[in-house]
């Protein structure tokens, strides 16, 4: 068992998550920025890891290495995160952030890379089990469930949790060297850098599961922004409460992984993700009719559910639609979309916002974006149900 991959992935995924509670106190009231700027900080980080998501597959597959380059970034992450309460002003503020963010998906795109080698070696007791890619979506998701509900520490101190966060990951760094396991690296001697930015050339069905996970993190930005803001803002939550209810949906989905991705074996990938993504969606576009912290909890743990089913099957779709050789860079550019996703998801929910509150639904604004957000996963699900015979065909 890969134990220190499995436990990486969940220490790399704190320091993502424990700074979301205190982005109101760092950019809009330290730089007196407004909800764009709250948008712009969470887009800037997932610019980097789009931007930088084929690159780190390529040079992986490349090299015929995980764990230098885990360490290497890891170290940059944890002095990008430690530096970025200190940003006089909100340019350099988003330029570091850009810059943490395409350190971090060499980091997280590379540890899922090191279980799809495993999951893909014929030798391995994980052989085309789904096993690690299960445990695996359940730390991922349970670190970053347990990084929200740590949003307490910026209560007194909101530049805590920024260090608390780049400690993680130096202790990450110094340790990859050393204790990583990487096997079953199949060095690409020939790789270009064509062949990872244009890898759906080698499976177009894995543009599905690639569009759910740009979806999925799509709509999260609108927890991340426009929900966040309502929350601290309009209904008076304090960042520990925020914390609680995002970290309420991380903790389901980490708990749901393993069982989703048995369940993916016996059953099939793609249903789950459909079924999941309708939960989701229904869920998310709920949200913004509550005002309660109950009420508000319930819906969470809805979408929490929702996500939890749906997570590690799409993962294990991409995967499977993935030539052995190439590991890196399809798991790297299938972070690399969701990252995309969180990038545009924040912008545009807060945009989406102010043009219903310009259209004179003040009170609506924020309930019509969350039906908006949520529609789209249903609507992913009926465009994709054509494809179900070929998907079954592929899927391994």
């Amino acid at each position: 068992m890969p134990w220190f991959t499995l436990a990486f992935i969940f220490f790399a995924m704190l320091p993502v998550t424990i700074i979301v509670p205190v982005y109101k106190e760092i950019i809009k009231d330290r730089l007196g920025g407004n909800s764009y700027g709250v948008a712009w900080f969470q887009s800037a980080a997932m610019l980097g890891s789009f931007v930088f998501s084929p690159f780190a597959g390529w040079l992986s597959d490349r090299l015929g290495t995980r764990k230098i380059l885990i360490g290497i970034f890891s170290l940059l992450d944890a002095i990008f995160l430690a530096l970025l309460p200190y940003m006089p002003d909100q340019a350099s503020l988003f330029t570091l952030r850009f810059l943490e963010g395409g350190a971090h998906i060499f980091v997280i795109g590379l540890l899922l890379a090191s279980l799809s080698d495993r999951e893909k070696d014929k030798e391995s007791k994980f052989y085309n089990k789904g096993i690690l890619f299960g445990i695996g979506g359940t730390l991922l998701t349970l670190g970053g469930g347990v990084g929200q509900s740590l949003g307490f520490l910026g209560n007194g101190n909101p530049t805590l949790p920024f260090f608390v966060g780049g400690g993680i990951l130096l202790c990450l760094g110094i340790l990859s060297f050393s204790v990583l396991e990487q096997k079953n690296i199949q060095r690409y001697e020939k790789i270009q850098w064509k062949d990872a930015s244009s890898v759906l050339s080698l499976s177009p069905l894995l543009l599905i599961p690639f569009l759910f996970h740009f979806t999925d993190r799509f709509t999260v930005g609108y927890f991340l922004s426009s929900m966040n803001m309502h929350l601290r803002e309009d209904l008076g939550f304090n960042p520990g409460q925020v914390g609680s209810l995002f970290g309420t949906m991380f903790l389901l989905m980490s708990l749901l992984s393993i069982p989703s991705a048995l369940l993916s074996r016996t059953w099939n990938s793609i249903s789950l993700v459909w079924v999941g993504s309708t939960i989701y969606g229904f869920a998310q576009a709920a949200t913004g009719f509550l005002d309660s912290y109950l009420s508000l909890s319930i819906c969470m743990i809805a979408c929490g559910i929702g996500a939890g089913i749906m997570y590690v099957p799409t993962m294990r779709l991409a995967s499977s639609f993935s030539p052995a050789s190439l590991n890196a860079s399809v798991m790297t550019l299938f972070t690399g979309m969701g990252s995309l996703g969180f990038l545009l998801g924040p912008i545009l929910s807060v945009r989406i916002q102010e043009e219903f509150l310009q259209a004179g639904w003040k009170k609506e604004s924020l309930a019509y974006t969350g039906i908006l957000f949520g529609s789209l996963e249903i609507l992913l699900v009926i465009c994709t149900l054509p494809f179900f015979s070929r998907i079954l065909k592929r899927e391994v």
